[in-house]
């Protein structure tokens, strides 16, 4: 290729993988002017008093659910909501660990689907919250925004952030693009560290599902109901060891992936989803793909003896991220940024490692560090 034609496809691998933060602004601006935000009916009013039934899907946290019980209900207490923490353990020791919580049921290990799915088919409450063991959800009032915010969507969702986290950067340009997207046409970035629906609207997870939380949202929106992310609320949570947050990203991408790919016809058809593609979807695909063709092509128009100049940052900061380069410098979250693009990359040969398995096997869950 000549150098012409490098820095061609230089700039516009470059301009593509730039354009990603912006484009799904630029999508809702768009669908704005076309009159194609999409209309939701109004949810069914909550009773007064509702109940509100907490699921709490836990496996391997005995040394977090405790206090995670603790909290939400205190939370749900001094909120003068009527309420149930319901813990689903999947070990004895978790079981044991939540013992305080209104109701504890001990399951085998079907993965978390199989946990809510036995949770909420037991339930009689009016709303049901889907939470984790391993994480705090904030303001303190959280119970009374979430009912008042439940008026006007059928899924709530809440905002992620991770306490010192190198992903800084990552978690504000996702709260920016999510509450954007709520305030239009709804969004389908939902986090299942915090889910809010009212019970009867729930139909079951299918088993072996690997990203739950995106199932809901995509079938809340598929039957034309609102899904929304909170502007007020949050759940903080502190930040994994390197190497469990790189497995915990390539799974989240994996299921993304699997998922959304094959109903790209179907989630064009809705603002939330052509939000969730221009979101989502891109950034896994074109835009980690243009990253890496801007690299490779940056790299050819240098002097060979250059190259490491280009190489060996990038290198560092996927080993980095990954927790094989044990070092802190100042410039960590520029270089989870970096790191973050070979997730998609990582999350597609996972896919075509298992599509060539023969045994067809799937597995509930995925490999679980202990807390």
């Amino acid at each position: 290729m000549s150098d012409p034609r490098r820095r061609r496809a230089l700039v516009a691998s470059g301009a593509l993988f730039l354009v990603g933060p912006v484009l799904p602004l630029a999508l809702a601006a768009t669908e704005r002017l076309l009159g194609r935000t999409g209309s939701y009916p109004t949810p069914e009013p909550l009773p007064e008093d509702p109940f509100v039934e907490v699921v709490v899907p836990a496996y391997l946290e005995e040394s977090t659910v405790g206090a995670t019980v603790e909290v939400l209900t205190n939370a749900l207490e001094k909120s003068a909501v009527r309420h149930l923490v319901h813990v689903v353990a999947s070990d004895e020791g978790t079981a044991a660990s939540a013992a305080a919580a209104g109701k504890v049921t001990r399951t085998g290990r079907g993965g978390k689907p199989a946990a809510v799915n036995a949770a909420v088919e037991q339930s009689t409450a009016d709303v049901v919250v889907l939470t984790d063991a391993n994480c705090r959800i904030e303001p303190p009032d959280w119970p009374v925004q979430m009912l008042r915010e439940l008026q006007d969507t059928s899924l709530l969702s809440a905002n992620k952030t991770e306490v010192g986290s190198d992903d800084v950067l990552f978690w504000r340009l996702e709260s920016w693009l999510k509450l954007n997207a709520s305030s239009d046409g709804g969004t389908l970035g939902v986090v299942g560290e915090f889910l809010a629906m009212r019970r009867r609207d729930y139909r079951p997870v299918p088993p072996a599902t690997t990203s739950d939380d995106l199932w809901l949202a995509m079938d809340f929106d598929a039957r034309g109901l609102r899904v929304s992310v909170s502007p007020t609320i949050v759940t903080c949570e502190d930040p994994a060891p390197r190497p469990e947050q790189w497995e915990r990203r390539v799974r989240i991408a994996y299921g993304q992936l699997v998922m959304a790919l094959p109903r790209l016809r179907a989630l064009s058809r809705t603002p939330a989803g052509r939000n969730y593609l221009a979101h989502k979807m891109y950034r896994l695909t074109v835009g980690a793909a243009a990253f890496w063709t801007a690299l490779a092509a940056l790299v050819s128009v240098r002097p060979r003896v250059l190259v490491p100049v280009v190489g060996v940052p990038v290198g560092a900061a996927v080993a980095q991220y990954r927790g094989l380069l044990p070092v802190t410098t100042p410039v960590d979250p520029v270089a989870a940024v970096v790191a973050l693009q070979a997730i998609p990359v990582a999350a597609a040969s996972r896919i075509v490692r298992r599509s060539l398995r023969r045994d067809g096997k799937a597995v509930a869950g995925w490999r679980k560090v202990p807390r």
